[in-house]
């Protein structure tokens, strides 16, 4: 196995001949007499194993290995002439992968070097995994922004489910506000964040495919099946699985689905033995279920036990003083992918942003965002570069009003009235929470 190999000898002869060794293995490898040479390699170059002698002319190793604690440092096999149980379990406890007395048989060394480069790789891609996992819940937690009251209690609720391993989640709202990445919060929030997550959308698979893709199927059980197959609820045992538009699930699979969730164990197509799993599910849909329920078109039962703690994700208009607050999040993140962008909002294309009403939700926002971003060149976006559906926009006051802030004040003054003066009233109105709205009466010079 490739790997990059220091070897710390102060023997010339057992140095240069591992230096050939493990050279003509193919292996990078490098040599160094000393402590202070053998740091100074360390600084300047990445291993990913130490062969480290224990007795050097300038200290022991083992005062090497107690720096090596680093996420990136190398592994450390130790070698010495003076086998001490001591000194082993110190090197052990110190770190030390593993510990070889001299003289040590070559075929021995070379199987240990093997092994311990195998671990290196493993756990780097381990650390790897854990990694992405991290940048996918910084990427779905840092998308649910916004300091409006709605997305606080949101946020909450996501940590509480999260805080629940088995609790079933349904997340309920309007195409294009997010709800896949509710579920991913729900996920990388959990203990079940090392597991898989893995994502089915119902409406997008044919109904004769969609029970083989969710529960698996023997060979032989349908024409096509030439080999057994794992259905998405077995690959995402001690996970999570996202079932998205769950209305469009046919009412057969519904309770085959139902049966899973409360048994907990599955029976894949053409199969005679039960399966056990252990599975989160959140589910998500943009329809009513109890409505769905209603026309027959959705078990009750199965409602109800998807219904164990319901999200509402709220539509963008129901909360626009979180609007900018993504946009700029969104230019951002877009400006990073595109070298040489440096692009901003101006005032005027945030307040045509925060009178939109966004029938796309927050999909539709980063599509703007985007456009905007590739047609625009440098410096500040203006309404025009925004590119929005004239006939989607807010009907404005026409006369008197010269300007968007303008508008914004004749129409939160206006509702302010009609309410007697009512600002939770207002506030529910207008989709803001009252510390806006009370701020927005201040700078107008409302009391």
């Amino acid at each position: 196995m490739p790997g990059r190999i220091l070897i710390v000898e102060d023997e010339t002869v057992l140095r240069e001949g591992l230096l050939q060794l493990f050279s003509e293995e193919g292996y990078e490898t490098r040599a160094a007499a000393t402590l202070g040479s053998a740091r100074r390699e360390l600084r300047q170059n990445s291993y990913d194993l130490l062969i480290l002698d224990l007795k050097l002319p300038d200290g022991s190793g083992l005062d090497l290995l107690s720096e090596l604690h680093e996420p990136d440092s190398p592994l450390v096999l130790v070698v010495t002439a003076f086998p001490e149980v001591k000194t082993a379990v110190r090197a052990l406890k110190e770190g030390a992968y593993d510990y070889i007395n001299k003289p040590y048989d070559l075929d021995e060394l070379q199987l240990t070097v093997e092994r311990a480069l195998e671990t290196r790789q493993l756990r780097s891609e381990v650390e790897g995994c854990r990694q992405r996992q991290r940048h996918r819940l910084r990427r779905s937690v840092k998308q649910l922004v916004g300091d409006s009251e709605r997305m606080q209690h949101l946020r909450q609720l996501i940590q509480r489910v999260a805080s629940s391993s088995n609790t079933t989640a349904l997340i309920l709202g309007e195409s294009g506000v997010g709800k896949e990445l509710v579920a991913e919060a729900i996920h990388f929030q959990s203990d079940r964040q090392d597991g898989p997550l893995l994502k089915v959308n119902c409406a997008a698979i044919p109904a004769n495919l969609l029970e083989s893709e969710l529960f698996g199927h023997e060979k032989g059980a349908f024409t096509d099946a030439k080999a057994a197959r794992k259905g998405v609820f077995e690959l995402a045992h001690r996970g999570t699985l996202f079932l998205d538009e769950i209305a469009e699930m046919p009412l057969e699979l519904q309770a085959k689905l139902l049966r899973v969730l409360e048994e907990r164990t599955l029976m894949r197509l053409g199969g005679d033995r039960p399966i056990r799993v252990d599975v989160r599910i959140v589910a998500a849909t943009n329809r009513s279920l109890g409505d769905q329920v209603s026309e027959g078109r959705f078990r009750q039962d199965l409602y109800f036990r998807l219904n164990v703690v319901p999200l509402l994700v709220p539509p963008l208009r129901e909360h626009r003083e979180d609007i900018v607050q993504l946009a700029e999040l969104f230019l951002r993140q877009l400006e990073s992918q595109i070298p040489g962008k440096d692009c901003r909002l101006s005032e005027a294309a945030k307040s045509a942003l925060e009178y939109y009403p966004w029938p796309g939700n927050v999909r539709e926002l980063k599509n703007v965002i985007e456009r905007a971003l590739l047609l625009h060149g440098e410096g500040e976006i203006e309404p025009v570069d925004l590119a929005l559906e004239p006939a989607s926009v807010e009907k404005m006051p026409e006369s008197g009003v010269e300007t968007l802030a303008e508008v914004e004040r004749a129409h939160i003054l206006n509702i302010y009235r009609q309410t007697g003066c009512n600002k939770s009233q207002t506030a529910d109105l207008l989709g803001i929470n009252r510390l806006t709205l009370r701020r927005k009466l201040k700078d107008f010079n409302v009391d």
